[in-house]
C-alpha cells in the first residue's frame, strides 16, 4: 500500500514476554511508553484515523489505551479505536488488573469486532489476519521472539504492510512467513 496510513494495527508481547516490568516506576517501560505514544501520535497527525487492537493482556492493551489518549488530545481528529476480540471469554484468564483495563477499553472503542462466539484453536491467528488485512501499518514492540506476534509480523510483511518496530533494538527483522496455528497466549 502506497501513501500515507490510514489505518493501523498493533501486535506485540504479552507482559510475561518482554524483557522488563510493564510498570511506570521502570525506566525501560517509561521509554517504550513514550515511543509509542510518539508513534500513534506522529500517525495520527499524518492522517491515520483508524487503530486496531487485539485487546490481548500487555501491548495490545497499552496501545489501546495510547490511542484513546490519542483521541482526547487530537479532539478536532476523528480517530477510532476499533476492537478486534478473537473469542467472547477472552479476558477470562487475565489479572483482575488487566481485566479492568480491557473493560474499560471495550466501553470507550469506537467499534468492537468480534471474530468468533466461542474460542477455537486459530482464533487468534484469524484475529491477526483481520487486523492486518483492514491496516496499512503494524505497529509493534519487536525482539525477535518466536510466537503469535513474529507470526502477524510475517503475515503482514508477506501482505506488503508497513510494519513500524518501536523496539529500537531490533535494527532489521526479516519475517519468514508460516501458518502455524498459535495457541493462547501468544
Amino acid at each position: 500500500m502506497e501513501g500515507k496510513a490510514k489505518s493501523c494495527c498493533f501486535t506485540g508481547y504479552r507482559p510475561s514476554k518482554f524483557p522488563f516490568l510493564l510498570d511506570g516506576k521502570n525506566r525501560e517501560y517509561t521509554d517504550f511508553e513514550n515511543k509509542l505514544t510518539e508513534t500513534v501520535f506522529s500517525l495520527a497527525e499524518n492522517g491515520c484515523n483508524i487503530f486496531y487492537s487485539g485487546m490481548a493482556m500487555g501491548f495490545d492493551i497499552i496501545a489501546a489505551e495510547t490511542v484513546l489518549f490519542a483521541k482526547r488530545a487530537f479532539k478536532k481528529v476523528p480517530i477510532k479505536l476499533i476492537c478486534a476480540v478473537p473469542f467472547i471469554e477472552q479476558s477470562n484468564s487475565f489479572t483482575d488488573d488487566w481485566k479492568k483495563r480491557y473493560s474499560g477499553i471495550l466501553k470507550k472503542a469506537d467499534n468492537v469486532i468480534l471474530i468468533s462466539d466461542s474460542y477455537f484453536k486459530g482464533c487468534y491467528q484469524k484475529r491477526n489476519e483481520f487486523m492486518v488485512d483492514n491496516c496499512d501499518t503494524v505497529v509493534t514492540w519487536f525482539d525477535g521472539k518466536s510466537g503469535g506476534t513474529k507470526n502477524t509480523l510475517a503475515y503482514a510483511q508477506n501482505k506488503g504492510r508497513k510494519i513500524i518496530n518501536i523496539n529500537e533494538t531490533e535494527k532489521e527483522v526479516k519475517y519468514e512467513y508460516y501458518y502455524e496455528i498459535i495457541d493462547e497466549d501468544e
